[in-house]
């Protein structure tokens, strides 16, 4: 399964990354990864690449052939869209951030023609990152809720004991609790969706 992971520094692009790819190998999987940084600590784009199954040759995807991408914004979603296979999946947290050109100005409706965009190409999941994160207090917690969103798809091959041990191993005893809230929230919320699809 290969996972494009695209956001902008800051927003935990390689952490969340970084869990999927330890949980997949808490489940025995050979694991390979990428990452392309650019200017993501002045809040520039940031991709990583993940790449699991029984036995990985290269940590690099190529155009085209992506399973899934997480978008951890609109526009960023769309800016990695052309690395996704044709009705692969796009989890998309539904923020959109203006990017840093002066004068620029994005109306609503370009952000649902971005949509739209994503929309032709695969199976969207919208997440609602920013709304789940406060209910639970912490807004630090968005790229957990992606991750369980991400979690949530039938065609991950990872138990989610094995993602919830792998964000155990990974952060402070103190952030946990509300981390492993946030987890199971994103994965309640494509699974709803799915399921509402379904009927």
């Amino acid at each position: 399964m290969d996972t494009v992971f695209s956001g902008v520094g800051g927003q935990g692009v390689i952490v969340l990354s970084d869990i999927f790819c330890e949980a997949a190998i808490l489940e025995g999987f050979d694991v390979a990864k990428a990452e392309i940084h650019g200017m993501a600590q002045r809040g520039g784009s940031i991709v990583a690449y993940a790449r699991i199954a029984d036995k990985v040759e290269s940590p690099l995807i190529e155009t085209g052939k992506a399973d899934v991408l997480v978008g951890f914004e609109i526009l960023e979603a769309a800016r990695a869209l052309s690395m996704l296979r044709r009705g692969g999946d796009v989890i998309v947290n539904m923020k959109y951030i203006q990017p840093c050109i002066s004068g620029l100005n994005v109306k609503p409706k370009k952000i649902d023609e971005l949509m739209q965009i994503l929309r032709e190409k695969g199976k969207v999941h919208e997440v609602y990152g920013a709304g789940i994160a406060e209910k639970l207090g912490n807004l630090l917690v968005v790229n957990t809720i992606l991750l369980g969103a991400l979690s949530a798809l039938p065609e991950v091959p990872v138990k989610a004991e094995s993602f919830k041990q792998a964000i155990a191993g990974r952060l402070k005893e103190k952030y946990l609790n509300v981390n492993l809230k946030a987890f199971q929230a994103g994965r309640d919320s494509v699974q709803s969706s799915t399921a509402e699809n379904a009927m």
